[in-house]
């Protein structure tokens, strides 16, 4: 019972806090660890730089690292809140690790692809066939497995031979034919995208689950924080989970993007006029990123993982009052 009083006045406190930027001079130092060759790059590092965060009351520090050290960082302390995989942080927190969702962050925009020309033509004919895929640990992928075997009753896990690469090599298979399919990265999904001469889409799990609940598919990268972290500073905490959807949203400007890519292009892999022109198309119609984080959302979050429980793909679903914490209200 104390426990949950703790966080009933803990979202009462956070609820009166957020929106309320700290004063220039009391700025809170937090440092996130991304991934390179993703879309985290341009929302994380552009927003800084066009002083979303400090507007915050937040001194960002962003560390970008391939993606093997990202997924390491925040398990490891060495950040204590970052858009982080998904799956992976369920996981953790089945583990007994005190991680909590505290904002929206990447869908599921990992389609999974085909070359234009194959005779492949549903989620359901990767039946047997070579599947690329950049980690299976990632949680884009373990969402879009939940989500396929939920549509379609396959297992791409069992039901395909897997083939796992770093993901410029899985989509140079991809185009060389060398491979059937592929689920890849943000950046080489918008590659694929950009490409409808060569590349289509058989399976998007986030049209997906939208039509079924209404939401999209957060489990690639929500802002996940470590509790202590949120109740060290609760106001720094409701703060900064305003910033990074602030940044979501900032991004969906086709003029602030042209910033950020022109900057950051390069490390975020987004390198073509082509794939600059479907990132604005995509972030314009909201399938890139969740910048929203209230009740609907997070039960339609927890209905995902679920359903994920149901098909295999997890063992357990971490409880939704300890795990999932609404510091305020958002309206992206």
């Amino acid at each position: 019972m104390k426990r949950v009083s703790g966080l009933a006045c803990l979202a009462l406190l956070l609820s009166v806090l957020v929106g309320a930027p700290a004063k220039a001079q009391s700025l809170d130092k937090v440092k996130v660890v991304i991934p390179e060759n993703s879309v985290f790059v341009l929302n994380w590092m552009g927003a800084r730089d066009a002083g979303i965060f400090r507007k915050h009351g937040i001194d960002l520090e962003v560390d970008t690292r391939p993606f093997a050290g990202f997924l390491a960082a925040l398990p490891a302390r060495q950040c204590m809140v970052a858009t982080y995989s998904g799956i992976d942080a369920v996981l953790k927190m089945n583990q007994g690790f005190d991680l909590a969702v505290i904002g929206g962050g990447l869908t599921v925009i990992q389609d999974i692809f085909v070359s234009k020309e194959s005779t492949i033509k549903t989620v359901s004919d990767l039946r047997g066939k070579r599947l690329g895929v950049w980690s299976t640990g990632a949680g884009a992928f373990k969402a879009a497995r939940a989500a396929i075997i939920d549509g379609a009753g396959l297992d791409i896990m069992k039901d395909t031979k897997m083939v796992q690469l770093a993901p410029p090599a899985l989509f140079k298979m991809l185009e060389n034919r060398s491979i059937d399919a592929m689920i890849n990265i943000s950046s080489f999904t918008i590659q694929a995208a950009s490409q409808p001469d060569k590349f289509r889409s058989i399976f998007s799990p986030n049209e997906y689950w939208k039509t079924k609940t209404g939401s999209p598919i957060v489990w690639a990268a929500p802002l996940v924080a470590w509790k202590s972290w949120i109740y060290e500073n609760p106001a720094r905490a409701a703060n900064f989970a305003a910033a990074a959807e602030e940044s979501f949203q900032w991004l969906r400007e086709p003029q602030n993007l042209d910033a950020a890519v022109q900057k950051y292009g390069t490390l975020a892999g987004v390198t073509t006029p082509a794939a600059v022109a479907t990132y604005k198309k995509w972030l314009g119609e909201k399938r890139i990123f969740l910048a929203r984080w209230d009740q609907k959302v997070v039960d339609a979050e927890w209905q995902f993982l679920d359903m994920a429980k149901r098909n295999g793909v997890l063992e357990e679903v971490p409880a939704k009052e300890k795990h999932a914490l609404i510091l305020g209200d958002t309206k992206g």
